[in-house]
């Protein structure tokens, strides 16, 4: 067997752009207007429903008074389902939309995605998983076989922390695989995400939380990651400041109008830095499938995985959790690698905690010994991986799994 004597793992970098955006105080006003801007004239509502908000009744109307027609689909639930995504396909087909417009935090654009995947190819009788991004076989291979969508999408997100309203992904819960389906399919980034503070103030504090930390781990996980990318460097670092900055705040009192700005910025920030292609981690690897398996919110997992997730990649990336110390305002720019490493990580469950959300054990979830084994099979071949700053194997993972039990 010959040896291979390339000197760098990744040769080449894949630079991928982020959807435009309007971020501000109104924005959700300029719904018709995009709507308008893209050919939308008759437009599925995608939603969770966001009920005592007001919202979907305040994007509705503007819609209406533009004198764009709209059909409601609020059958989204949070980790949107595969046969969800497949009713709203065919609502979308029998009110003979002509685009979307997804209203909520990732289940609500990421169904939105789905919906148009569906739609440009086999309608409701497509099957999501053949559009599945996985390491065996290498889901680039298969991108170039793949239909462009290009139904347009306005996705207005009313959360801290997902991106979904401006990334290449769609994350859809396949119920029979119990997995996260990760759809990469060009064209899926929505035509324009919308983030308006206004709307995100509206979310209750354990939402501000779980959104606020899932947005910390977009730009944590590239920031350390393997993949190495300078131009993800840059934004990666500048949102983990903001949210070490805003996010307590946010949480305890979501009125504050210039700490939720701050996170509506943060949050997006956060999204470029894995979806231009800094890629996620084993964080989000294991948080997938105890999501999945135990009907988790997504953030949430993310928060439960961090800690003992990054303390195992710790060892490969101290000079770069050197820099989130720093930027999380630590003293810590004479301190050795090691020294450094252990005050980041501190900061960073200090801030979790800070923001109601403890380590729990999951045997709170009957996490057993069965859905070990599943999550085993499923995270070695999840992208995520890929991005991992440290080798992970199944033995890794199910030793990660038992410390939390």
């Amino acid at each position: 067997m010959a040896i291979n004597i390339e000197r760098k793992q990744f040769p080449l970098s894949y630079v991928q752009q982020h959807s435009r955006a309007i971020i501000g105080w109104g924005a959700h006003k300029m719904v018709a207007q995009e709507c308008q801007m893209y050919g939308i004239t008759n437009a599925l509502l995608v939603t969770t429903g966001l009920r005592g908000t007001g919202i979907v009744d305040e994007i509705e109307g503007i819609l209406k008074h533009a004198g764009i027609t709209v059909t409601v689909f609020n059958g989204v639930t949070s980790n949107p389902k595969d046969f969800e995504c497949k009713a709203g396909c065919e609502a979308y087909l029998n009110a003979g939309c002509n685009g979307i417009v997804s209203v909520g935090g990732g289940s609500a654009s990421d169904a939105g995605k789905a919906i148009r995947i569906m739609v440009a190819n086999e309608g409701p009788a497509t099957n999501l998983r053949d559009f599945a991004a996985f390491l065996d076989p290498h889901y680039t291979t298969r991108i170039p076989t793949y239909k462009l969508v290009n139904i347009p999408h306005v996705a207005i997100n009313t959360t801290t922390g997902t991106g979904a309203e401006g990334t290449a992904f769609a994350i859809i819960n396949d119920e029979e695989w119990i997995y996260k389906l990760i759809l990469v399919v060009p064209g899926v980034s929505p035509s324009v995400g919308i983030n308006d503070p206004a709307l995100m103030r509206l979310q209750p504090p354990h939402l501000v939380a779980w959104t606020g930390m899932d947005a910390f781990c977009h730009c944590m996980e590239p920031f350390v990651g393997r993949l190495n990318m300078p131009v993800v460097h840059g934004v990666a670092i500048k949102a983990l400041q903001m949210l070490n900055d805003n996010i307590r705040e946010a949480h305890a009192n979501p009125s504050n109008d210039v700490a939720m700005e701050n996170m509506a910025w943060a949050q997006f920030i956060a999204s470029m830095s894995y979806n231009i292609g800094g890629g996620m981690g084993m964080v989000h690897g294991l948080a997938h499938q105890i999501s999945a398996l135990k009907h988790l919110h997504h953030g949430y997992a993310n928060a439960l995985m961090m800690m003992p997730v990054e303390r195992f990649n710790a060892i490969s990336s101290m000079e770069k959790f050197k820099q989130i110390g720093i930027a999380m305002g630590l003293d810590v720019h004479h301190a050795t690698p090691v020294r450094a490493t252990d005050l980041t990580l501190e900061a960073i469950e200090r801030l979790r905690n800070d923001v109601g959300i403890a380590q729990k054990p999951l045997k709170e979830f009957d996490l057993t010994d069965a859905d070990i084994d599943h999550a085993i099979k499923w995270s070695m071949n999840d992208i995520s991986r890929e991005a991992n700053p440290r080798d992970i194997t199944g033995d890794d993972i199910r030793a990660i799994f038992k410390s939390c039990i």
